[in-house]
């Protein structure tokens, strides 16, 4: 990754003076003064924290429900990364979408820059961001992800951003899906998360995790499909649905401050039009079995044809969807027309994936969007 060439400032300067920030049609919160959605609620580009808590400064949790924004890759070390790359993809999300903030998914950060530029373009657009830490998944070696905690932890505690950043990053996620793909699993393992060795590894990683979080008042969280009847759910009920927790899921329900759940109908062998069914049961779930935790789904998806590095197509017998532009448009335009029962739940979402993740995208690699001229609902 090339290194920051312009200064904050000037680089702040000339974003402005081009185009302007991105602006949200859609109404406020109501509170005009907390971030990401009040209308006054402004980061500090001198990069000097807002002049209250970080609890006053954040909108209440039941502002948190309907579309937050993107799923937001930085999977490949290759890629550009410069603070004017990702803040030219944040206009875009606001602009086009009314994005108020980002996920960051499978960030390869073997140095602090990437958090840093991410923190930089954030503040420029004034942006809310959830981080995550994860096993890379391009190649790289599964050690690598304590670097990645590592670079993490001294961008929080020893860089320029340290005092700015608990107001910019909303909530750090741990991991993605380390259940499903057994990344925590105890050399040896038979490929179970809930055996007694790969139980605890899982655990006293996500603690640890956790704590190096609090330090810096920012809740964290398993990255995960809690969809798995008898590890993350318990045995499956008359409804296919785990009954109460499984194993590993109440080995973990200590450890967490938050929910970032992987809600896909896409991997679950639904159908598209079944897809929202299958959407709202899996909310309800989560508000019966884990009622004390703030929910956000992480990772939702369909996808606009066969994905070769993301199976969801009959080809593979991996999963079953239909997968077409029309059916990815159904899918979204479904779950946005169902604010009111996201609103009564309090549950927010990301879309699932802005960018890398093939048919996944809603970028393509022309510039243009699957989903032109439309804005999902953050009010209703």
């Amino acid at each position: 990754m090339k290194p920051v060439s312009l200064s904050f400032a000037s680089l702040a300067a000339l974003l402005s003076g081009v185009s302007g920030l991105a602006r949200v049609s859609q109404r406020s919160a109501p509170n005009p003064n907390c971030f990401p959605f009040g209308s006054q609620a402004r980061l500090n580009a001198d990069l000097q924290p807002p002049h209250v808590s970080r609890e006053e400064w954040w909108c209440p949790q039941s502002d948190f429900y309907g579309f937050l924004g993107f799923s937001f890759p930085f999977q490949f070390t290759n890629e550009d990364f410069e603070v004017a790359s990702i803040s030219s993809h944040m206009q875009q999300m606001k602009r086009q979408f009314g994005a108020t903030m980002i996920r960051m998914y499978i960030p390869e950060s073997y140095t602090t820059q990437l958090w840093e530029n991410v923190l930089e373009a954030a503040i420029l657009n004034n942006m809310g961001v959830v981080v995550q830490v994860a096993f890379p998944i391009s190649g790289s070696q599964l050690s690598w992800e304590k670097v990645l905690e590592t670079t993490l932890f001294e961008t929080l505690s020893n860089s320029k951003y340290s005092k700015i950043a608990p107001y910019v990053i909303y909530a750090a996620e741990y991991l993605n899906e380390p259940v499903g793909d057994c990344d925590m699993c105890a050399a040896g393992s038979t490929g179970n998360a809930s055996a007694p060795a790969s139980l605890t590894n899982l655990t006293m990683g996500m603690s640890n995790f956790r704590k190096e979080m609090n330090k810096h008042g920012i809740p964290a969280g398993i990255s995960e499909d809690w969809d798995r009847p008898n590890l993350m759910s318990g045995a499956p009920g008359s409804d296919g649905l785990g009954v109460g927790l499984g194993v590993v899921g109440k080995a973990l329900e200590p450890v967490l401050d938050f929910i970032h759940a992987h809600v896909m109908a896409y991997y679950h062998n639904i159908q598209v039009d079944d897809a929202w069914t299958y959407t709202a049961n899996q909310v309800l779930w989560y508000k019966k079995y884990l009622p004390q935790f703030p929910l956000i789904i992480s990772e939702m998806m369909w996808a606009t044809g066969y994905n070769v590095l993301h199976a969801g197509g009959y080809i593979t017998g991996f999963a079953v969807a239909e997968v077409s532009v029309a059916d990815y448009t159904k899918f979204w335009k479904t779950v946005d027309a169902n604010c009111a029962f996201l609103k009564e739940h309090n549950t927010a979402y990301f879309i699932h994936a802005w960018r890398q993740q093939g048919t996944l995208n809603m970028l393509q690699n022309d510039g243009s969007v699957v989903i032109p001229n439309w804005k999902p609902k953050k009010w209703c």
